[in-house]
């Protein structure tokens, strides 16, 4: 059933809540509520935004908050973020942020609540910054005591991927799996090349020390004592000013700070851009245990735009991409891999072209948005429109 109304039936509000996303999210509104809105939902979205008040972003109403300067400061806010939902008066929920749940559960009553799983949050506790170290595994135990309670209060779980979901099957009865695949559209992928300097590498996205930018500047410090001045791209908001300043330190002590070009935050449709003119895309994540769980929307992207990939060994990658043939898997923990991967790709420009004319074919045939949308609106009904979608 088209949610897509004529004039004397419901049109469903249903509002987006995040704290730590930004209004410019790839998942958040680029996919889910941009799909939502064009099936004729009225969509509301609350995130991290440089606006100070309500503005719409095409048919997605934005409720800007600030971005938070600490972690701790916005977990402090999270019943503020909650009252600002509540006031939206929407038919359905959909929450993003774990610390959030809680909160808008409480205030919205009985309205529907969907959680949205993006990463494995026991393992990520672990890996905080800034929860110091004695009291991650208090953290962990008392939100592993806590989010069962809270998940079975909600209508359902959106888990991004198989591992993430699993749990959570263990205790609710609907858990749906929509996995973060790109929705690039023509206008996306227009003038995209991966010749237009194809000797860079490029990252974009958060940056911090799990997307293990130390190891792709010194794979690049090797290839230039092998003779090798390969450039590396980075866009994207540092996790934090001290990250970001070991980043440059080590380029400087690996005499390669001149081939280190950083681009800052960009737009969504600017960083594809940037991607888009690179020669290799660099998705080597290290192996914390969040990381073994997802697949990261960098892969399908870089795919999308036709670059050759060198990425992370893990299970969950090479079970999802390795039959294409999309680039060349490494130990993320080995420079020499990266760099050796590095120049495998660039000495052999045919075999480089193929692996991202492969990667283009698998997500126009199977690892796209479209696919997992579909699955994202059928919930929807189910739980907003029950009698309708049986019809």
């Amino acid at each position: 059933m088209d949610m897509r109304h004529p004039a004397n039936s419901k049109v469903f509000k249903v509002c987006h809540v995040c704290s730590g996303h930004s209004s410019d999210d790839s998942r958040v509104l680029h996919k889910e509520c941009r799909s939502l809105a064009q099936e004729g939902y009225e969509v509301h979205l609350i995130a991290a935004d440089t606006s100070s008040k309500s503005y719409k972003s095409g048919n997605v109403i934005i409720h800007p908050l600030p971005r938070y300067a600490s972690s701790i400061r916005r977990m402090s806010q999270r019943w503020a973020v909650a009252d600002i939902a509540a006031r939206i008066s929407a038919d359905l929920y959909h929450v993003h942020e774990p610390e959030l749940l809680g909160p808008v559960l409480d205030r919205v009553g009985n309205t529907p609540v969907i959680y949205d799983v993006h990463e494995s949050y026991l393992d990520v506790l672990g890996h905080r910054s800034w929860i110091p170290k004695p009291i991650r595994p208090l953290a962990q135990a008392l939100w592993g005591n806590l989010e069962p309670r809270l998940v079975k209060r909600c209508r359902a779980i959106v888990a991004v991927s198989e591992p993430i979901a699993e749990p959570y099957s263990r205790i609710h009865s609907s858990v749906v799996i929509i996995r973060n695949f790109p929705n690039l559209s023509t206008e996306d992928l227009s003038g995209a090349s991966s010749h237009d300097h194809k000797r860079a590498c490029v990252f974009a996205g958060t940056l911090k020390e799990d997307r293990n930018l130390q190891n792709m500047v010194r794979a690049i410090g090797l290839l230039r004592r092998r003779g090798l001045a390969v450039p590396l791209w980075l866009a994207g908001r540092w996790a934090t000013p001290q990250y970001e300043q070991e980043i440059w330190r080590l380029a400087a002590e690996e005499g390669v700070k001149d081939q280190i070009h950083y681009s800052g935050v960009l737009p969504h449709k600017e960083a594809l851009a940037l991607e888009s003119h690179a020669g290799i895309g660099m998705v080597t994540i290290l192996p914390i245990q969040n990381s073994l769980k997802t697949l990261p929307i960098k892969i399908f992207e870089c795919m999308a735009l036709g670059l050759p990939l060198i990425y992370s060994n893990f299970p969950i990658l090479k079970d999802y991409i390795d039959e294409y043939h999309v680039g060349l898997s490494v130990d993320p923990e080995s420079p020499a891999q990266i760099a050796d991967a590095v120049e495998l790709l660039l000495g052999n420009p045919e075999m480089s072209r193929q692996m991202g004319q492969a990667g283009k074919r698998a997500v126009a045939e199977r690892f796209n948005w479209p696919n997992e949308c579909a699955k994202l609106l059928s919930l929807y009904r189910s739980i907003l429109d029950p009698q309708g979608s049986k019809a």
